[in-house]
């Protein structure tokens, strides 16, 4: 089933033309999750009455399941603009409970960001990067012309208005282990969750080089230098080795660490850069770790 997730302002097009668009491209949403701010602005009142009365008549309502979502603050208060940390701790919730819902519900998701305040995009974005996966789409209007001035609700042929997927970076494919997100309601602790999975797998994939790609010869000239900063002469003195074989020991590790990490080129700073965090969590661990050593 096909679920769309509306953000909503002052324009009741930006649902109703969505939907249409979407409808030519064969996709039929069956249920309709309209988000907004409370509705005290006369803009967003008649933007809602004019939802109201179009998918509660006729073929619309038999076809579409339609629901209204205020952003409301965590004690329960509608809030009327996202304009404080609290109401972006509310638009944020919000948008990130109701895609995990139809998630856990086994929709497709069609998330549409192109109403209400950018602050409503912004962390659409985020919550398509936590919980999306490959079927899911986010999506912005882009209107002008004849439309946009005619306040035209359905759009017509020849009608200057497209519907733009965006690009989603998601996690889940990112690592196996960010599916386990979506078992998590609150959004601020799935963020959290995620720096310290990144961090960790960071950990993991730096240990993995180290020890099973570099010789231990290598790996004494690059603890060096990712923990020191060191130059060539400096690491040779360090280890009593002549420049010359340092220079040796850290062309094959940039060798090396393009093939694992698959890239054209791996260059002295990117792979401090890419180490660092591996190093340091070791030093960390072990305060007493002779550095340099097998």
């Amino acid at each position: 089933m096909d679920e769309m997730i509306a953000t909503l302002g002052s324009e009741p097009q930006v649902v109703t033309a969505t939907l249409s668009l979407l409808a030519r491209q064969g996709v039929h949403v069956r249920k309709l999750r309209i988000v907004h701010t409370a509705a005290g602005q006369p803009a967003l009142i008649s933007a809602r009455e004019t939802l109201q009365t179009v998918y509660s008549s006729g073929q619309s309502a038999a076809k579409l399941e339609v629901s209204y979502h205020p952003v409301e603050s965590d004690d329960g208060r509608m809030l009327a603009d996202i304009d404080t940390p609290e109401a972006v701790r509310g638009i944020f919730k919000l948008l990130y409970r109701l895609v995990r819902a139809a998630k856990q519900n086994g929709s497709v998701v069609h998330l549409a960001i192109s109403g209400g305040r950018k602050t409503m995009a912004l962390f659409g974005m985020v919550t398509a990067q936590v919980l999306f996966d490959e079927n899911d789409r986010l999506w912005y209007l882009v209107s002008g012309g004849d439309f946009l001035t005619s306040k035209r609700l359905h759009p017509q042929p020849g009608d200057d208005v497209h519907l733009v997927p965006v690009p989603v970076i998601l996690w889940s494919q990112a690592s196996p282990v960010f599916t386990e997100l979506r078992h998590i309601d609150d959004p601020f602790e799935a963020i959290e969750r995620v720096r310290a999975l990144k961090l960790s797998e960071k950990v993991a994939d730096g240990r993995t080089f180290v020890l099973g790609s570099l010789s231990a010869a290598e790996r004494r000239v690059v603890e060096v230098l990712v923990l020191e900063g060191a130059s060539d002469q400096m690491i040779a003195e360090r280890l009593t080795l002549s420049p010359r074989t340092v220079e040796q020991h850290l062309r094959s590790a940039y060798t090396k660490a393009c093939d694992h990490w698959e890239l054209e080129d791996v260059t002295r700073a990117q792979l401090i850069a890419l180490l660092q965090l591996f190093y340091s969590t070791k030093l960390r661990e072990n305060p007493h770790d002779n550095r340099g050593g097998d």
